[in-house]
């Protein structure tokens, strides 16, 4: 479990928050914001039961915000493997040193679902510390699909 996240202020003027259509979508993404399940890669498993029993929520209420979220494009969800990523984690959450990085990466990279796994790498590429990422090789993300694209 990380010590702490940051969340923009901006949160509450953005558009795609805004345009959430419920007060429960709102609720749900600072959930997986700030939950203690939270890594520092912006990912993390939770089946549904733990999440709904979390927020106190039946879990119908859950899953529909969560649908809610997957629509505004503000999460990354497989439903065979219970993995999220929070879209938009690395903008506010980037690798604060070459150890983090290190950290970061082998989470994203542990990621089971392809298409969850890949969007974080989408993500955290950019937000990468350039002097490390030669060092990037062994690990799963340094031989991704996403990688091996941005290579050619």
């Amino acid at each position: 479990m990380r010590e702490f996240s940051k969340i923009s202020p901006k949160v509450w003027r953005s558009k795609r928050f805004r345009a959430l259509p419920s007060d429960d979508a709102r609720f749900l993404l600072l959930f997986f914001l700030t939950s203690e399940h939270q890594t520092s890669a912006g990912c993390f498993r939770m089946p549904d039961a733990y999440a709904a029993a979390d927020l106190g929520w039946p879990i119908e209420r859950m899953q529909t915000a969560r649908q809610h979220l997957i629509e505004g494009d503000l999460l990354a969800f497989d439903i065979a493997t219970d993995e999220y990523f929070v879209v938009g984690w690395f903008g506010h959450n980037k690798p604060m040193n070459a150890s983090h990085q290190k950290s970061i990466v082998r989470v994203v990279s542990d990621i089971e679902a392809d298409a969850v796994r890949e969007v974080a790498e989408t993500e955290l590429h950019p937000a990468l510390i350039p002097s490390t990422v030669e060092t990037l090789g062994s690990a799963r993300l340094g031989n991704s699909s996403y990688m091996t694209r941005r290579a050619s």
